[in-house]
């Protein structure tokens, strides 16, 4: 059976009103139930206006020039790189009921899935605290709470770790690391933390500016090491260590799929080394 994507994009162009260059010029991407797809490319490529088309909040909310067509099924939630940008209660409870209000839940439907989506973001018993005095990582994990309430079909963030420290970035890694394992729900992650990226994600595209250079799933994508470099984009140094073993022999290309962590690396290794002794 051939899959319908949930979100579509069909060569989408937008041009900011005022800006000298197009955000996007004859964009096309499909995301399919359950998947997850990373978005990467230089400053300025367009990686937050995509998002903002995925999102249907182009040309909906901004002054510009559109044209092309968007399809989409069900909800989408969206993060941004700020949270705080994104809070309007005192309270974590106010915050997440706001949008559960506004569909007409009643008090103890809000006061369940209050509960049900601070479990699912590891933050149990922070009903009552305010967003404003919470760490960098737990502010962005109320941001996605938020954005979760409405059960969205698809989660879309844009640069959630840009403004976090090491400890918060791995708090909201890990955050959607679980809810890829743990849910149906797709996934788009724009983030510059290409390691991050290669450990969860089903798919990467490049996108420079305005334009969908790569679109492969993800040991396809780090394979392409030269057009990467090309557009200043980090290669995880697993995969440069690969390279490297590569080029001197130690390892062969074509023994198997490109290595994306440590351990896939150390089994290649170790397997090279069982073949050279003559153990396999």
């Amino acid at each position: 059976m051939i899959q319908e994507p949930l979100l579509q994009l069909q060569e989408v162009h937008w041009h900011y009103e005022d800006s000298p260059t197009p955000a996007l010029t004859d964009v096309s991407l499909c995301l399919y139930p359950g998947e997850v797809v990373g978005v990467v490319g230089p400053a300025a490529a367009g990686k937050t206006t995509l998002l903002l088309a995925l999102a249907g909040l182009i040309p909906a909310n901004y002054a510009g020039q559109f044209a092309g067509k968007r399809q989409a099924q069900g909800q989408q939630g969206v993060v941004f790189q700020d949270p705080e940008t994104q809070f309007i209660g005192l309270t974590i409870e106010e915050e997440l009921a706001f949008s559960l209000e506004n569909v007409g839940c009643s008090d103890e439907q809000i006061e369940q899935r209050i509960t049900e989506v601070l479990q699912l973001v590891g933050l149990p018993g922070f009903a009552d605290r305010s967003p404003f005095e919470l760490s960098g990582g737990e502010k962005q994990r109320v941001a996605i709470a938020s954005a979760l309430t409405n059960g969205p079909q698809a989660l879309l963030l844009d640069e959630p770790t840009s403004e976090l420290d090491p400890l918060g970035a791995r708090e909201v890694f890990a955050l959607l690391q679980r809810l890829k394992q743990e849910s149906q729900m797709t996934i788009v992650v724009s983030s510059h933390a290409t390691e991050e990226l290669a450990a969860f994600c089903d798919r990467l595209v490049l996108l420079a500016k305005g334009q969908i250079v790569l679109n492969l799933p993800v040991r396809d994508f780090f394979a392409q090491t030269d057009v990467l470099d090309q557009h200043g984009i980090f290669v995880p140094d697993v995969i440069r260590l690969y390279q490297l073993l590569c080029r001197e022999g130690v390892l062969a290309e074509t023994a198997g799929p490109l290595p994306l962590t440590v351990e896939e690396l150390a089994a290649r290794y170790r397997e090279a080394q069982l073949v050279r002794e003559g153990s396999v």
